[in-house]
């Protein structure tokens, strides 16, 4: 099983590791700060030897890198990484303010069952059962509070249980969550909401960085 540094450091950039193995145009390495696609949150981009990385994923116990073309190093070799950070730390921005902007949704609009999620450097789009259209003066609010608590520079926690299970604070928000965040909410900056309707009795609220 892969050794995940990004669960140690969300702000690693650089590593070294032996490759495991190579198959076609997907690499494993013994240990990876790559982020694999998992709970709603892309696959990290980057470079193994300076060599385009263009997803990263799990397969079933690994990860797996996958290589815009077949690599040159084989098993065995040591390979440098490099993470396209500016991506990622838009990523780690975006991930931890949707967190906060579904407090202040539930706060304002009710709570409704989240059917689906997926943040990545562009956008955060998360899918909620609601049987009514969201109200766009509702969702200013959400808005407007979501950057007043992100303003005032709340920490970010991560603690892991007995059970290996990641758990996610800031605030009085708290969740299970093992994707990647900033440390403190002034780094994200202000944040826009935009409503979706992607289908019956579902409303898409779509969290992305104000710039």
């Amino acid at each position: 099983m892969t050794v995940k540094l990004y669960d140690r450091d969300h702000y690693l950039r650089e590593f070294d590791a032996e490759v495991v193995s190579v198959e076609g145009d997907t690499v494993e390495l013994y240990q990876t700060a790559f982020y694999a696609e998992a709970g709603g949150q892309a696959g990290d981009t980057g470079t193994l030897n300076g060599a385009r990385v263009v997803d990263t994923r799990f397969d079933g116990g690994r990860i797996v890198h996958i290589m815009k073309l077949p690599p040159v190093f084989r098993q065995g070799d040591r390979v440098h990484g490099i993470i396209d950070w500016d991506r990622r730390y838009r990523i780690m921005k975006l991930h931890t303010a949707s967190h906060i902007m579904e407090y202040y949704l539930w706060m304002h609009l009710g709570y409704a069952q989240r059917t689906g999620s997926f943040v990545d450097e562009r956008k955060d789009r998360a899918d909620y059962m609601y049987e009514e259209r969201l109200d766009q003066e509702k969702l200013r609010r959400v808005e407007e509070d979501t950057n007043r608590f992100l303003s005032e520079g709340h920490p970010v926690t991560i603690q892991v249980d007995d059970d290996g299970i990641r758990h996610w604070s800031c605030g009085p928000v708290e969740m299970h969550c093992a994707g990647t965040h900033v440390m403190d909410t002034r780094e994200i900056g202000a944040i826009k909401l935009k409503r979706k309707n992607p289908g019956r009795g579902v409303e898409r609220v779509e969290t992305s960085l104000a710039e």
